[in-house]
């Protein structure tokens, strides 16, 4: 959602829905062109869905709804749970080998999420397929390219787990063993928004880069 105004209506929709357009209109004192407009742009991103409603005679009144979609985006935030078990799981197992082991079992399941959808041995193809599917789940990612970089890597513009990592930056370690884990090499994080950049660069390591396939 661009707009705020649109998030609004969808959060009307959602607490009071399902509405006409005439009743949205009277709950937030605006036209019903600005309403329909909202709408139209809530409807194309499936985050609302429109149903006809048929009261006796006459022409069928279109309701609005919050979507499934809507309900699974809006209504996920794991951030308070997920900072809560690290934490705990950081200062209450001692025992560094079996926080090691997991450590990497928590990377592994991470990156089963993902596998499947990478395919192919060319190393490109790889970063723009996982891209694409850090983009399908909120992560906003590109294959970005650098003249002093031999290959081209994986640029992160928003964290997926930002609130985690500015507790323990262990968690961008984990992050990069993820990563690592999908694209079958080894990476280094050449750049790092918590020290103040603009995006996460993740790239091939140089002596795994002499034996990518390009």
């Amino acid at each position: 959602m661009s707009e705020s105004s649109d998030r609004t209506l969808l959060d009307l929709i959602r607490r009071r829905g399902p509405l006409t357009v005439d009743e949205m209109v009277a709950e937030m004192g605006v036209t019903g062109t600005a309403v329909r407009n909202r709408l139209s742009r809530l409807v194309s991103n499936g985050l609302v869905e429109r149903r006809s409603r048929q009261n006796g005679r006459g022409r069928p009144k279109h309701t609005y709804e919050a979507s499934v979609e809507a309900n699974k985006r809006l209504g996920q935030n794991y951030a308070d749970l997920a900072v809560a078990l690290w934490e705990e799981l950081m200062s209450t197992v001692d025992d560094r080998k079996l926080r090691r082991h997991l450590f990497l079992r928590i990377t592994e399941r991470l990156a089963e999420v993902y596998k499947t959808q990478v395919k192919g041995d060319e190393w490109e193809g790889r970063l723009v397929q996982l891209s694409h599917v850090l983009q399908d789940r909120g992560v906003e990612a590109e294959v970005a390219r650098d003249d002093a970089v031999l290959l081209p890597f994986l640029r992160q513009h928003s964290c997926p787990y930002y609130e985690l990592a500015e507790t323990d930056r262990a968690i961008c370690a984990l992050e990069r063993k993820m990563l690592e884990k999908i694209l079958g090499a080894g990476l280094k994080l050449s750049q790092c928004r918590l020290d103040g950049d603009r995006s996460c660069d993740f790239q091939a390591k140089p002596v795994v880069a002499a034996g990518l396939p390009v």
